[in-house]
């Protein structure tokens, strides 16, 4: 009677113990193709697949934003000021918090060059066309903002810009805001000339004529303030 050798194996690897997740899901599917028809084999190996690639996803962006990335995307915008993707790529590229604004435009910051309010005021610019985007990223760097610096100046005109002419807008940003977070930005815009400029009276105007008494108080209740800090 002849004797079947059983099957030799390798000896396990221990360098594969651990393999990457893309191939350890491509043999969890073979396996399962082997186990199940094919039909629910490949439904569960797509639920598997993207369920790598998700979390592939949630990984990190390393320099998504960057001072060398927006200046290269200030440069494209430059020269093409109508193209709707260099306008979506300074956008993109714009710092999103008031600290990494600084870190860009105050002093000593990687922008600084005596040309950073050139970067700001391109917000103007383009509000027209992105009223959300710039208004959301205007409001966002403002709650957080002081009036002190050359970079900080002009971006009380800028946000003081979009609130005189995108009111409506604007009033909606606000009321997402905390309590607190409004109140530092209405006292950010009210901190110059005893927010008594004509964008700010806009603001206050356009308010009321949208029937936002609420905010309109806020923001001549900052006015008043300021009026009487000159006047010490």
């Amino acid at each position: 009677m002849l004797h079947q050798k059983e099957p030799q194996y390798p000896p396990a690897n221990k360098d594969r113990m651990h393999p990457r997740t893309n191939d350890g899901v491509k043999r969890l599917v073979f396996r399962i193709g082997r186990i199940f028809s094919r039909g629910l084999a490949i439904n569960l190996g797509l639920l598997l697949l993207a369920a790598s690639w998700s979390i592939a996803a949630t990984q990190p962006l390393h320099r998504v934003q960057s001072p060398e990335r927006l200046q290269a995307a200030f440069t494209g915008l430059k020269a093409n000021p109508n193209s709707r993707t260099a306008q979506h790529h300074f956008l993109k590229a714009f710092p999103r918090t008031y600290k990494k604004f600084q870190a860009y435009f105050g002093a000593g910051g990687a922008l600084a060059d005596g040309n950073e309010c050139d970067y700001i005021f391109a917000l103007s610019a383009l509000q027209s066309h992105h009223v959300a985007e710039v208004g959301s990223l205007l409001v966002q760097l403002s709650k957080d903002a002081e009036v002190q610096g050359n970079a900080p100046s002009c971006l009380h005109n800028v946000m003081a810009n979009y609130g005189s002419h995108f009111t409506k807008s604007f009033a909606a940003f606000l009321h997402q805001l905390s309590p607190q977070e409004r109140g530092q930005l209405i006292n950010f815009l009210a901190d110059i000339e005893s927010a008594h400029y004509p964008e700010y009276q806009a603001i206050i105007q356009n308010l009321k004529g949208l029937k936002e008494s609420d905010l309109a108080k806020e923001f001549q209740q900052a006015q008043a303030e300021r009026s009487r800090q000159t006047r010490r």
